[in-house]
């Protein structure tokens, strides 16, 4: 009879686990992990700790020092991504990989302010810790056309990007076109990340299984890294995935639990993919012009199936994306994206 294993350690064995939090404290207790995620509602959630007090009034004054040098921001904006950088660069110490930062939301639909907010970012990083390395800071830009196109200028700057807020397929084809090191898609709409008795009726499990299969199959070096699980066994779902940033409390979660390895893998989106392909070598979900065979218009499949996907390609054409964006999943996709701000 197989002995039981620690979940989380189970996870990492099969997913690269980053943590989502800016508490310094559980990347150190539960560490380690590769990269450490946030957001501005993260940020605003740990600053409200009495224990930052003092870091909330250094940031304030060095926010009312440089104002002078950001005139395209105001104070509290400027204060807030200091405060964001000062959780975030201490924390780096303690992850093998990247610290990921957000640019302001609603510059959502800007292609010019998403720009200067990632470089501001930059810029901010190296002045609160002049010998950071840069390449251990990634900036999350929203799944937007602006956004997406935002990102590959960025490439061109030197600047690392994540496509956040992501819902479909084709924003994950933008997104490896513009250079994105990650997407992050997110399992639930942002609503059931903020509100407990909300429960999205469809999941993306399957438009994450296939941008993984996407990317391998047309060699793209852009990766998937889930998020916006509600609970721990969605995660266990996607053991697999090539990244999944959890919060503290499904990681602590996952940490106190033990089960069989094989019925853990049985549970995996991942392991039925490969297994279909051992077996079938590909089904009739194949992905043709945009389209997929089996009668669904959207541009993905109704589930996870195996199969050849044709390359597709967005990057220069806005009217295509649009409207392939919109048909996405019945339009769920854009209206899922849009809560972003």
């Amino acid at each position: 009879m197989e002995n039981p294993t620690n979940l989380l350690e189970y996870l990492k064995s099969k997913t690269q686990v980053d943590v989502d939090s800016l508490d310094i404290r559980v990347s150190v207790e539960l560490g380690p992990f590769v990269d450490c995620t946030s957001n501005q509602a993260d940020a605003y959630t740990e600053l409200l700790n009495p224990r930052h007090a003092d870091l909330l009034k250094k940031t304030a004054a060095l926010a009312n020092e440089i104002k002078a040098h950001y005139h395209s921001v105001n104070f509290e904006e400027l204060a807030m991504e200091l405060s964001m950088l000062s959780l975030a660069i201490p924390i780096s110490p303690k992850i093998t990989g990247a610290i990921l930062v957000m640019v302001n939301p609603l510059y959502s639909y800007s292609t010019p302010k998403i720009v200067e907010n990632a470089q501001r970012l930059y810029r901010l990083c190296q002045f609160l810790e002049p010998n950071f390395d840069l390449s251990r800071i990634i900036i999350k830009i929203p799944s937007t056309w602006e956004g997406l196109q935002a990102c590959r200028k960025l490439k061109g700057l030197g600047v690392k990007t994540l496509a956040t807020t992501l819902f479909s397929l084709e924003q994950a084809v933008l997104a490896a076109e513009a250079g994105c090191i990650y997407i992050s898609p997110f399992l639930n709409e942002l609503k059931a990340t903020f509100d407990p008795s909300y429960h999205d009726p469809k999941p993306i499990f399957d438009i994450i299984v296939e941008a993984q299969r996407y990317y391998e199959q047309h060699s793209c070096s852009t990766r998937v890294k889930a998020c916006a699980a509600v609970d721990v066994e969605q995660i266990l779902k996607l053991a697999g995935v090539h990244a999944f940033t959890a919060p503290a409390d499904q990681l602590r979660e996952l940490s106190t639990m033990e089960e069989s390895a094989a019925k853990v893998a049985q549970r995996s989106l991942f392991s039925k993919e490969m297994a279909s392909e051992r077996t079938n070598g590909h089904t009739n979900g194949d992905v043709t012009n945009g389209d997929v065979t089996n009668g669904n218009t959207n541009g993905v499949t109704n589930g996870p199936t195996s199969g050849t996907m044709e390359k597709l390609s967005f990057i220069d054409d806005e009217a295509k994306f649009r409207l392939a964006f919109a048909r996405a999943d019945e339009g769920r996709a854009q209206l899922k994206t849009a809560q972003v701000r």
